[in-house]
């Protein structure tokens, strides 16, 4: 009887642990991020996802409760978000934070109100799908900048992420993310700063991305000067010094 009563009481301790999981209520990120006006982008170098819009940038990294805002880093409350099927799903407490980021950059549409979903549901946006192709980078002569293009499916938004290897002794940098839409052929261009990234001879990884039913695009370019090639008198040596 006793065996039997510790047995008991185990099962109802297991079950009154995991009844919290099971009852919570999580949203996919990809409808969270529809229902407060932000724009959705995979990011390939960091196994993460970028909301976008006008004067934010909130990117969020499966499984950590830390989360960047713009140029800040700051912990959400609640259950870490987790990957689910082709989706990322957050809890409650941390979509209320993206709303309440969301009020503090208004869009040109309003979000919709809050939307009641029973608990355990699992809300689902649109997938686009298809991939991101010849996607092309180059130095603009006489400036610190990359012109970056290539192809994808229409309308689409798209995070360009660039990233530097400076030493084969030191990990890859992330310098900055850009966020375009193509156009309605399917074509994106952009001019964009290598900054902070101002080291010849670096490698400048390029890489587009998109939500997750989209395939990214990767490539490379080793820098040079700016005006690397161009013969400028002001720095040739007097025949003297020769």
């Amino acid at each position: 009887m006793k065996r039997f009563a510790t047995g008991a009481a185990l099962l109802i301790a297991l079950g009154a642990t995991a009844m919290p999981a099971f009852a919570e209520h999580r949203t996919a990120l990809r409808s969270a991020a529809a229902q407060l006006g932000y724009a959705y982008a995979y990011l390939g170098p960091e196994d993460a996802v970028a909301l976008t819009k006008t004067g934010v940038t909130i990117v969020i990294r499966p499984g950590e409760r830390l989360f960047d805002v713009n140029d800040r880093t700051e912990a959400m409350e609640g259950t870490a978000p987790e990957f689910h099927l082709s989706d990322i799903l957050i809890s409650d407490a941390f979509y209320k934070r993206l709303r309440a980021i969301s009020v503090r950059y208004p869009s040109a549409v309003p979000p919709p109100p809050e939307r009641y979903a029973p608990p355990g549901s699992v809300e689902r946006g649109p997938v686009a799908a298809g991939a991101i192709s010849k996607l092309t980078v180059s130095q603009i002569p006489g400036t610190q900048e990359v012109a970056v293009g290539g192809k994808a499916p229409a309308n689409l938004p798209i995070t360009i992420t660039l990233a530097a290897t400076l030493s084969n002794e030191l990990p890859d940098v992330v310098l900055s993310r850009h966020l375009v839409t193509a156009d309605p052929d399917g074509t994106f261009k952009t001019d964009l700063s290598i900054a902070p990234g101002y080291f010849r001879g670096s490698i400048l990884s390029v890489v587009a991305s998109s939500g997750v039913g989209v395939a990214p695009a990767r490539t490379t370019i080793v820098l040079k000067a700016p005006n690397g090639g161009v013969t400028v008198p002001a720095e040739a040596l007097p025949k003297g010094v020769r």
